[in-house]
Order: C-alpha cells, then structure tokens, then sequence
C-alpha cells in the first residue's frame, strides 16, 4: 500500500471546500456578504461561516461518505482511502487524523436520522447563529430527546476543534492563497 503524500490530503480538503463551497453558495446556504466577512477577517473566526463553517462541513460530508463506503479510513473526494496505514507520518497531521478517525466512529454509532444529519450540517455551517440556521430549510430536526441533542451539538464542536486557530489555522489559510 503507497503512503498517501500529505500534500494529497491538504489538496483533496481545498478541493473539496471549493465543491461544497460552491454547492452551498448556489443554494443560498452561504452568501456573497459570508465571503467577504470571511475575506476581510483577521483570522477564520471572524469570518466563522466560511473560515470554519464551511470547512467543518466538507470535512463532516467526507466523513459521511466515508461511512458510507465502509471505509476504515477516510475516503477522499477522489476516490483515495487514508488509513492508519498509509496516512503520512507527519507531525502536522497527528493532530487531525485520529481525532477525525474518532469522530467518525462516533457519527457512524450513533446512526444519525437523516434530518438529524441536517440538523447537525446547520449546526456545523453556522455555529448558534439561530436566525441563520432558521432561514435554511434542509429538512432538519432538532431531536427531541435532550440527549441526543447534545450528542449531535457536541459533534459539531468536535469538529470545528479539529479545525480550530490552534490547531487548523493553517489548513484554513491555504484557502486565502
């Protein structure tokens, strides 16, 4: 098995915030007026939607694709499986692959409804801004259950801490080149 090269990853992660990016622009999830908050923005969390919204929610759909596929690892957008045995053995990612490994175990066990899973997109996309998650008419629910709300409110922060500043600054800012 060839060691998947981590300019690879990093390629197939702006690769796919550009498509879901897109996707969601052409839908009036995003707007024009995200973009350039997100632009004139100091660093991803002054513009949250697109600097950490956006890319959160790529990583969540190819996390759902790869459950889909049955992948141990993690399937990227054009077609390449990263396993623990062919991710690279690089510092700057031993802080994503695990935990992202971890949290995709966690979304597969919990075998989330399909409006649970939009709900959990809104979540991901705008953060607590409620007037915006609101306005998107995805078909999602928030589960009645005060637990299972938390369980899907709490993937959505584990997913925007994997791409956090401290930790996902410089996957965010390759976007700005």
């Amino acid at each position: 098995m060839q060691e998947v090269k981590v300019v690879q990853i990093w390629e197939d992660m702006m690769k796919s915030c550009e498509m879901w990016g897109k996707e969601l622009l052409d839908a009036s999830v995003i707007n024009p007026s995200d973009l350039y908050e997100w632009l004139k923005a100091k660093n991803s969390n002054d513009g949250p939607i697109i600097g950490v919204g956006l890319p959160c929610y790529s990583l969540f759909q190819n996390l759902l694709y790869s459950i889909e596929f049955g992948s141990v690892g993690l399937m990227m957008i054009d077609g390449i499986e990263v396993t623990a045995l062919n991710a690279p053995q690089d510092i700057l990612l031993d802080w994503f692959f695990q935990p992202v490994m971890v949290l995709k175990e966690q979304i597969k066990v919990i075998a989330l409804e399909e409006g649970e899973v939009r709900y959990l997109e809104k979540l991901i996309i705008y953060g607590g801004n409620t007037e915006r998650m609101e306005s998107w008419k995805n078909g999602s629910f928030k589960p009645e259950d005060a637990l299972r709300a938390a369980q899907i409110q709490g993937m959505a922060r584990r997913l925007k801490e994997t791409l956090d500043d401290r930790n996902g600054e410089k996957c965010v800012k390759v976007t700005h080149i």
